[in-house]
């Protein structure tokens, strides 16, 4: 008996090590972590192309508009080429590539991105597109909804895939999500153009180096708040990342009023110092220059009634502990506010 029981338990235990390793066979194969995704080549995604269009029911004249778009010598990339072939058979997609090239449009994730009775190669493709688009335009978070939905595998351009969802997800402060978007765009995908290597090292490299509630954050924050602006978004989802921001900024300077306070008590009120002064800590005292920064990032109303002087100052004052990588970001937010508050 005991004989019967240890065979029909080693009989089990082949049993389900061999399926579990089916599975994970299966795993490694759909999933892009255990291997390398690759572009497909020009005539595979014609063929996708084609094949997808005589699913949509594309018709004859259509396809004819769109055999030149495949020209070999032609030096457009397969996801425009992709994007061009779907704008020319469904006006739908044509009136979505042309509205999101408007400042004034709302860039919003439309409906027939979503229907499941449409081929995924079209979804996958038109929605990469129009991402991409989205990303220029800093409209991130619709942009990000467009490349959750789609896998890269399902697209021409997988390389292009991370890399819009790594910006976008940078751009949202989405520090993990946007680190293994990188990690996935440098290491699981073949042939990553030149100019997507180089970015997202960069990115790579700043993001690591993110500290929560920092001026850093502070200052994209105000990158991600002007973008906002600038598509029209002045709605209470921004006025609330607006109300962070000073709040933000409130606490950084009662930190630095704190920390000049304790400067000028160790030192017996003065400001001499047997010992240079960090450059990133800023001088107490009462000296001709000093900005009162809490009353100027108060309310948006100081802030444009202020002479051009004071704000000069005032943005010296704050960006000295800022590297210059986020002096354009803390400048193009006030004047955003500035333009708010002379409405």
């Amino acid at each position: 008996m005991s004989r019967l029981t240890a065979s029909a338990l080693a009989a089990c235990l082949t049993l389900w090590f061999g399926l579990a390793d089916a599975w994970l066979g299966t795993a490694r194969s759909a999933d892009p972590k255990f291997g390398v995704i690759r572009a497909p080549s020009l005539e595979q995604a014609k063929q996708q192309t084609f094949e997808t269009l005589n699913a949509l029911r594309a018709d004859a004249s259509v396809l004819q508009k769109v055999e030149p778009l495949w020209n070999p010598a032609d030096d457009r990339s397969l996801l425009d080429r992709v994007a061009e072939s779907f704008s020319t058979a469904d006006p739908r997609v044509a009136e979505l590539f042309s509205a999101v090239r408007s400042p004034s449009s709302p860039g919003t994730v439309p409906e027939f991105l979503k229907d499941p009775g449409l081929p995924v190669f079209f979804r996958a493709n038109v929605g990469l597109a129009y991402a991409r688009h989205l990303v220029n335009r800093r409209v991130n978070e619709e942009a990000l909804e467009i490349l959750r939905s789609v896998r890269p595998e399902q697209v021409v351009d997988p390389a292009a895939y991370y890399f819009y969802k790594a910006v976008a997800e940078n751009r949202l402060l989405l520090k993990e999500e946007g680190l293994q978007s990188l990690e996935r765009l440098l290491n699981t995908v073949a042939d990553v153009p030149e100019r997507y290597k180089v970015m997202a090292d960069l990115m790579r490299r700043e993001m690591q180096n993110w500290k929560d509630k920092d001026l850093g954050y502070v200052a994209r924050r105000m990158e991600e708040v002007e973008g906002r602006l600038e598509n029209a978004r002045g709605g209470p989802k921004t006025q609330a990342k607006q109300k962070e921001i000073i709040d933000l900024l409130d606490k950084q300077i009662e930190e630095l009023e704190s920390q000049c306070q304790a400067m000028a008590a160790g030192s017996g009120g003065t400001n001499r110092s047997s010992s240079p002064l960090p450059d990133s800590r800023i001088m107490g005292g009462a000296g001709p220059g000093n900005v009162d920064k809490k009353k100027l990032l108060k309310t948006l109303e100081v802030w444009g009634k202020l002479p051009e002087k004071e704000k000069v100052k005032a943005l010296e004052a704050i960006k000295r502990d800022l590297p210059p990588y986020y002096q354009e970001a803390i400048e193009g937010y006030l004047k955003e506010l500035a333009r708010g508050a002379q409405k």
